[in-house]
């Protein structure tokens, strides 16, 4: 009888060990499986993402300078950008750092209607126009932990140039004012930024942006593929 116990506790010792080993086997298989997953296609951008983003800026980044009040108008179209990215081969430190490049524009106009007294009462106007062009090297650092399946957020750096046109005439009959200016400048560019951005689809989603740039806000769609 002591045998027949003895040999019951041994085989059982023996099924639970083989059955503890199996279940450490499919979990380290299961975890392994879980890791590959999350790192191929589990997170918003990985080492396969390339990203076109198309916005639309608001906020203008003080580039000129003009008076605003009665006789004036004033306007400004939405600073327009376009950017791509696309990150480094590997991984640096607990996320990845995307690359690319930035192209911004902005059409600024005022112009001052009034009656010049000394020449007939007749209207003039002095009107003056500003394009700025933007073109730059862009750099994001996407870390894992703020980075999901369908949401992150990111910041980075931009350095290039932005050149501006300045374009000034009048209808005004007195030699001192009747002229026209057309001017161009080139200037460094370079800002911080920070972002976040939600897929609600598989290849489109929101972003929005803070930073110096060509505006100091910016919000549109970002295309995946």
């Amino acid at each position: 009888m002591k045998k027949l116990i003895l040999s019951l506790i041994l085989a059982t010792t023996f099924v639970a060990g083989e059955a503890t080993n199996d279940s450490l086997l499919n979990a380290d298989n299961t975890t392994n499986r879980v890791a590959q997953s999350g790192s191929s296609g589990e997170k918003c951008f990985d080492e396969g993402t390339h990203i076109i983003n198309l916005g639309a800026g608001f906020g203008s980044a003080g580039y000129y300078r003009v008076y605003r009040g009665a006789g004036y108008d004033y306007g400004a179209t939405p600073a327009i950008s376009l950017t791509y990215e696309q990150p480094l081969p590997k991984k640096v430190g607990p996320g990845y750092i995307g690359v690319g490049a930035y192209f911004g524009f902005q059409h600024i106009h005022a112009r001052y209607d009034y009656y010049d007294y000394y020449f007939g009462n007749s209207p003039y106007y002095y009107e003056h126009t500003w394009n700025n062009y933007m073109i730059a090297a862009r750099a994001a650092y996407h870390w894992d932990v703020l980075n999901s399946k369908r949401a992150e957020v990111y910041a980075g750096a931009i350095i290039g140039v932005r050149i501006q046109t300045y374009t000034y005439s009048t209808n005004n009959a007195d030699p001192a004012y009747n002229h026209e200016l057309n001017d161009g400048t080139v200037y460094p560019a370079y800002s911080l930024f920070a972002g976040a951005r939600w897929y609600f689809a598989k290849n489109v989603a929101v972003f929005g942006e803070l930073g110096y740039g060509i505006s100091f806000a910016t919000g549109g769609l970002s295309f995946k593929f």
